[in-house]
């Protein structure tokens, strides 16, 4: 190797071009997937809120309806009228649970399938309720 050919190699030896490119190729995949799972967080999340506020209200209809029969079977079919109209596709495959615990509480339990981007990965997601019934007690 002549003197003249050594000194051009040793020159562009600590060449950099191309090397933002490779990087650029290597490191958007990564940077993709980290933003599909916030975002799919962000609707599990979502969907997780729609079912604790659809709990509360189906909770509430039935301690209002003083825990009847009646009064639970309204609240399991308000429940999943409000879901749809509040959370929207935010939370589908509703499922709602109203039980009597006890002689003077009342559970209310909402699950349902949160949005997600990639189908299938949507996680199953529950919101649990409790409180008195609303009874009238007559001064003593």
């Amino acid at each position: 190797m002549t003197g003249a050919s050594l000194r051009r190699r040793l020159r562009h030896a600590g060449d950099d071009r191309g090397a933002s490119s490779v990087e650029l190729v290597l490191y958007t995949p990564l940077l993709m997937l980290v933003i599909l799972v916030l975002i799919q967080a962000s609707l599990s999340w979502y969907g997780n809120e729609v079912a604790g506020a659809t709990a509360r209200e189906v909770a509430r209809i039935a301690r209002n309806g003083g825990g009847t029969p009646a009064a639970l079977s309204e609240a399991r079919a308000a429940g999943a009228r409000y879901a749809e109209r509040v959370g929207g596709q935010g939370l589908t495959d509703v499922a709602v649970r109203v039980e009597l615990v006890g002689d003077d509480e009342v559970r209310a339990t909402v699950s349902g399938r949160s949005l997600d981007l990639v189908g299938g990965l949507s996680p199953r997601v529950s919101s649990t309720v409790q409180g008195p019934l609303e009874l009238f007690r007559p001064d003593l």
